[in-house]
């Protein structure tokens, strides 16, 4: 049995990146609130306390088929989930909220800019969870991180990250998609790693290379942990990218 070990060195400082490929962060706090939120109720909440946000109800569409005398009939309800919030820039969405009865789901678009920035933008909803729902716990908290590389080819994933496809080079043939998954679960740290490689067409006959890491934990915490998890799932995502991508520094302008 292999044994995955990461140590976490808070004092390890990684570059500042003016170019980088980010094009979705995503924070999620999975902590069912204890008090039921009401539709009307948590939408004027929410207007009060993010005026700069619009607001929509969210709603989980649910179908299925039952029996009745008549014979099968097929059936489908929709039912309130929460409230999603979207901040825009430039009319593109740049900041959206997911508030729901199980937790805070919020995420940053293009253009990222930095942890802090979004790190603080997210913790207000997160906060306002807490006030609200005063959930008990925090069954999952989840940092994920997706960027996006323009390349000529798929040959060219070399120039960022190592791949497995040398064998099928050295056949003569060549891959016309990419997908590497790894899933981590470290024996010294409450926290799991999920790391994806993909390579993805363009309308414009070139493709993306989609590099998505999320770190999470795996056992449930107090919700006074919280900002202790955050800053260790901050280190180990910086981590994986900086050791996994080419020479980050350089690609991305790096400080």
């Amino acid at each position: 049995m292999s044994v995955n070990e990461l140590d976490i060195d808070h004092s390890e400082e990684f570059p500042n990146l003016a170019k980088a490929p980010i094009v979705e962060a995503v924070l999620h706090w999975q902590a069912t609130a204890s008090k039921e939120y009401r539709e009307a109720d948590l939408l004027k909440e929410m207007k009060d306390a993010f005026p700069e946000y619009e607001l929509t109800n969210q709603h989980n569409l649910e179908a299925g088929f039952t029996g009745t005398p008549e014979g099968i009939e097929f059936k489908q309800k929709s039912a309130w989930q929460g409230v999603r919030l979207t901040q825009k820039h430039d009319e593109r969405d740049k900041y959206v909220c997911q508030f729901l009865q199980q937790g805070v789901v919020f995420s940053q678009l293009v253009p990222y800019t930095s942890w802090d920035e979004f790190a603080a933008e997210a913790t207000k909803f997160w906060e306002k969870h807490c006030e609200l729902g005063d959930p008990s716990e925090v069954a999952r908290l989840t940092v994920r991180f997706i960027s996006q590389i323009g390349i000529a080819s798929i040959n060219d994933i070399k120039n960022y990250i190592d791949t497995d496809c040398e064998p099928v080079n050295r056949l003569g043939l060549s891959a016309s998609s990419y997908y590497h998954q790894d899933t981590i679960e470290l024996s010294n740290q409450p926290y799991v790693i999920n790391i994806v490689r993909a390579v993805k067409p363009t309308p414009e006959q070139e493709s993306n290379l989609i590099v998505d890491i999320t770190a999470a934990t795996s056992e449930s915490f107090d919700l006074v942990q919280v900002n202790d998890k955050l800053k260790d799932l901050r280190y180990i995502k910086n981590k994986i990218f900086f050791t996994l991508m080419k020479d980050a520094a350089q690609s991305f302008g790096g400080s």
